[in-house]
């Protein structure tokens, strides 16, 4: 078992999401189960014991504030063995993205995703979560988490400046050191 594919499972409501990941992921990290409602997601966990868990944060027509989703992803991070958790939503927003993040998921996907950086991210999260083929059991929230890439590193600490600065750009790129233009082509090259 050791030198099987991670497995893949994704929570979205909308079938075509779900074919295009199919599409994209089966053969660049592993294999991809897709389900469409918040209802099957534990059992279906408990069962596929998938290393990756793509989490659409909206349910429903209407929804956009991700409450949802932030609910779900905390009962996934409470199973033993829970896998690594991309939240996803196409009503993507700073705050949303950095409360996914604190609670637990390894990185925010904004929907339409750029195929090869879903991969890299994929990649990089099922890393986190399996060196060497192991699952892990989540860490307890006093010890570090594993590193992070260099780019996951940089989309946090946009994420998390935009959101320190209110969403006021100018604000944001001051506090990194950035022009405002060359905040804007980082925030372009993270899908932001």
């Amino acid at each position: 078992m050791r030198d099987d594919p991670p497995r893949l499972l994704l929570l979205d409501d909308d079938e075509d999401v779900g074919l295009a990941a199919q599409l994209l992921l089966q053969r660049r990290v592993g294999p991809l189960q897709c389900i469409s409602r918040p209802a099957e997601l534990l059992p279906r966990l408990a069962q596929w014991q998938p290393a990756l868990l793509l989490l659409d944060l909206n349910f429903g027509p209407g929804r956009t504030d991700g409450s949802q989703g932030l609910r779900l992803l905390g009962e996934v991070l409470a199973q033993p063995h829970a896998p690594a958790v991309l939240a996803m939503t196409a009503y993507a927003d700073i705050p949303l993205a950095v409360q996914a993040v604190k609670r637990g998921a390894y990185d925010f996907v904004t929907k339409p995703w750029d195929n090869a950086a879903l991969v890299a991210l994929c990649q990089q999260a099922v890393q986190s979560r399996q060196p060497n083929g192991h699952a892990l059991t989540p860490a307890p929230a006093t010890v570090a988490e594993p590193p992070r890439s260099l780019a996951v590193q940089e989309r946090a600490a946009l994420i998390g400046a935009v959101h320190a600065a209110e969403g006021n750009l100018s604000e944001a790129a001051r506090q990194l050191g950035l022009s405002r233009a060359a905040l804007y082509r980082r925030l372009d090259k993270h899908g932001l």
